[in-house]
């Protein structure tokens, strides 16, 4: 007789067979789209995580770390049907509840962690400056003015003062005076703030500058000790301060030993500053003061290069036997060295004496039928976290005196036939047999923001079809032998556009490289529809010289209209200058979410309002200006808080009302039940006669639901979700995703080429129900382009292979 496996065994199946349909996703399907996020928050706030995953989950748990501690504990969370989504709200009334909170995603007993996001107390100390600073130096010289700033969560904002009059325009903590004159002299003091707690202090005591026009020989000195060394996160600028006076007024010059100066480094009044640092840049760094009789002075500074984690080998999917050893490792880069934690089913592991960690490596001496599930690997230094992750599988121990074999589960036919272009047969007009009407975006058009990354625009005409749930954002390369079919596959961002979003920036491409792009509509039916292709557009590497010559839009004003509305209001500070509008952004200012980006189109615009806000809430706005070239500086960031909800009661009250109170938050659907609905028909099915017949049946039954489901989703509309026009994010459960397979295969434009096989990108997401079905027994997958009204699922499709046993911890 054969042992019926667990349901959590069957679970494995079937994100194996998720795993199927999603080319180049890792083993198990799984992923987080997106972490909770790292906070700063006052005493009395309560704080909102949240995670998302790419598939569906049928619970979630919530575990926290305590500062300085290294034991997880778990916290209360209110129970959830599971879904895409999990939110956790921690009421900060004790400092206890600082330190870093995870979602556990629960797939039966297998359990996939996320990286963690800490919580911190938002507070702003008093300044510790201990007496007067008196500086004395000749005239034309280069000053700086130094704040000593207290610690502060968030960062301060500082204001500098002369002779107690606010002093404009100055960011960070050095103020500097070049070419100082006599009427420089005065008494300088600065003050920090803090915009989460409202706290404001100033400095305890002044600095003096006394500027003076005596013409006596004076050495170069430093008015201010450099710092001997910085620590910069890769990819983030750094400017390597050295301020040195004399007279004559001496020069500088900068020097790096071994080695040139980076090709990105900027002498300026400042220091040097190194643009988007690199592991190359570090190294020892010289800054000498030279006067015109040849007396100087030298100061060394080093510059260390830190790095983010990265797991760039996970741990491999294995197969123990119960009782036997196991031993895992994973690869893992960083600066410093981050330390690597080990999970098991979203469990942290400590060393005890059946288990042994030896940095990267995973030792347990008696393997055990709990240990099987999904193993993570995660490594964290203070400057982030990141995981990897694979299957664990366990086979029981045998009974003595009876036979036991696993069994072996075939692959049915597909039960669609694919045509060479990846899609469903067409009928001659090029509709699809049975479609209603889907109204196409118009072609986009695109704006380069910075040397790898542009904003990408478009419209939808009146849409007198199928409604639209959602938008996607794809692009391709096109490499330096065009015409030798050398361009790339069609990539796809993981957000999802609310519909209501006409704007989105696509990051993380390369410069001077030739992009074109397009946007997918998604409909209520599940299927979608591209725009035109876009124009081809060159990325050019111009950095800040280009972005410098844009006018930086002045922010003058901001009103709270509304609960929900808030007027922001700037001008234009060079009507002369070549821009095509303007971009606003907004977020709340006690989260770490994106700035949340709308577009004001045309020169002369010099106003807009932005709808869909929460009641009651501070956001913060900044403005930019942009031609199709490039984007400037931002503006300087205004707050405004929107008005308090005045509640008015009337007979009507049960009317429908789309207002501002419908957010993002609101926006999320509540986790539907085919999770549950799939585990208890497998519980039935189990009883069978066979596993094979019985799993099949499986498959029919969540095929009708899933059809019942669609359709059922159909008969209703959407809502507004988010305010402003675009979030890099909308939409945050939807039944489909869309990859660059599916897509590419309606592409008509006249650069049609099969991409090369190898180059998936983690940015495409699966569409496993929207008809991609399995086509040869080793489970290569062939595109398809969207679904039949009718039929806009995909029946479930079952892999060779035994299951792992699995119980929780």
């Amino acid at each position: 007789m054969q042992p019926v496996p667990s349901l959590c065994g069957v679970v494995a199946v079937w994100l194996h067979i998720l795993a199927s349909f999603a080319h180049g996703q890792r083993q198990d399907g799984m992923s987080f789209t997106r972490h909770p996020q790292p906070l700063d928050a006052p005493l009395g706030d309560d704080v909102n995580f949240e995670c998302n995953l790419n598939l569906p989950a049928e619970r979630f748990a919530w575990r926290h770390r305590r500062l300085n501690s290294d034991k997880w504990l778990a916290v209360p969370h209110i129970p959830s049907n599971g879904g895409k989504t999990s939110r956790h709200v921690v009421n900060f009334d004790d400092e206890s509840k600082a330190g870093d909170y995870r979602c556990i995603a629960f797939y039966g007993s297998s359990g996939l962690a996320s990286d963690p996001a800490r919580l911190t107390l938002a507070t702003l100390q008093k300044f510790t400056d201990k007496s007067d600073v008196v500086i004395r130096v000749a005239a034309g010289n280069t000053v700086p003015i130094t704040c000593p700033v207290p610690y502060s969560a968030p960062e301060a904002i500082i204001q500098f003062y002369k002779d107690n009059n606010p002093i404009q325009n100055v960011n960070g903590k050095t103020m500097v005076i070049e070419n100082v004159k006599v009427s420089d002299s005065g008494s300088y003091h600065c003050s920090a703030s803090n915009y989460i707690t409202s706290q404001l202090f100033s400095s305890n005591h002044k600095t003096i500058l006394n500027v003076h026009t005596n013409p006596t020989f004076q050495q170069p000195y430093f008015i201010k000790q450099p710092q001997t060394e910085y620590k910069v996160l890769r990819g983030k600028n750094v400017t390597l301060e050295c301020f040195g006076v004399g007279y004559p007024v001496p020069s500088v010059t900068w020097s790096r030993l071994g080695s040139p100066l980076p090709a990105n480094s900027i002498k300026t009044s400042m220091g040097l500053t190194i643009m988007n640092v690199q592991s190359a840049d570090r190294g020892e760094y010289d800054c000498t003061w030279i006067s015109n009789n040849n007396a100087h002075i030298k100061s060394v500074i080093i510059l260390k290069v830190m790095e983010a984690p990265k797991v760039i080998k996970s741990p491999k999917e294995s197969t123990f036997s119960e009782g036997g050893e196991l031993e895992l490792s994973c690869s893992v880069t960083g600066e410093p060295h981050p330390k690597v934690e080990w999970l098991i089913n979203g469990e942290s592991l400590l060393p005890n004496d059946n288990l042994e960690i030896k940095g990267s490596t995973l030792v347990i001496s008696e393997v055990e039928k709990k240990h099987a599930g999904i193993v993570q690997c995660a490594a964290s230094n203070e400057y982030g976290s990141d995981s990897g992750y694979n299957l664990l599988w366990v086979n029981p121990k045998q009974q003595i005196g009876t036979t036991e074999s696993r069994p072996d589960y075939g692959v049915p036919n597909p039960r669609h036939k694919h045509t060479r272009g990846g899609g469903r047969r067409r009928i001659k007009d090029g509709k699809r047999k049975g479609t209603v009407v889907l109204v196409p975006p118009n072609q986009p058009n695109v704006t380069r923001l910075s040397d790898a990354s542009v904003m990408v625009r478009w419209s939808v005409p009146n849409n007198t079809g199928l409604p639209i749930q959602f938008f996607k954002v794809q692009y391709r390369e096109f490499g330096q032998k065009v015409n030798l079919g050398k361009q790339g596959k069609w990539m796809t961002p993981n957000s999802e556009i609310s519909r209501n979003v006409t704007t989105f920036e696509v990051p993380d491409l390369q410069p001077d490289h030739t992009y074109r792009f397009r946007i997918a509509a998604v409909y209520l039916n599940n299927d979608n529809k591209l725009s035109r292709n876009s124009d081809r557009f060159h990325l050019k590497k111009i950095g800040r010289l280009q972005r410098n010559k844009m006018p930086i839009p002045l922010l003058t004003n901001t009103k709270a209209l509304s609960p929900h509305e808030v007027l922001l209001i700037w001008q234009n500070s060079d009507p002369s200058a070549e821009i095509d509008g303007f971009y606003v952004y907004h977020r709340a200012s006690t989260t770490a979410e994106d700035y949340v980006k709308t577009t004001a189109e045309g020169k002369n615009s010099y106003n807009i309002t932005i709808s869909y806000l929460q009641p009651d809430t501070t956001y913060e706005f900044k403005v930019q200006s942009f031609s199709v070239d490039a984007a400037s500086e931002f503006s300087k960031i205004l707050r405004q808080k929107t008005k308090k909800v005045v509640i008015e009661h009337h007979e009507n009250d049960n009317r429908n009302d789309h207002g501002g109170n419908l957010t993002l938050d609101s926006r999320v659907r509540p986790a539907d039940d085919r999770n549950a609905n799939m585990y208890a028909i497998i519980g039935g099915v189990l009883g069978g006669s066979t596993l094979l017949g019985g799993l099949t049946a499986v498959a029919v039954v969540y095929k009708r639901t899933k059809h019942k489901q669609s359709r059922e989703s159909s008969q209703s509309e959407g809502k507004p979700i988010t305010n402003g026009r675009v979030m890099n994010g909308g939409v945050t459960d939807s039944k489909m995703n869309i990859t660059s397979n599916p897509l590419a295969g309606l592409d008509t434009s006249e650069d049609i080429i099969q991409p090369k096989s190898g180059q998936q990108s983690p940015m495409e997401m699966a569409s496993f129900l929207n008809g991609q079905n399995n086509n040869s027994n080793n489970h290569n997958t062939s595109d398809t382009v969207g679904t039949d009204v009718n039929t806009s699922y995909t029946e479930p499709t079952l892999l060779q292979g035994s299951l792992p046993i699995e119980q929780p911890l």
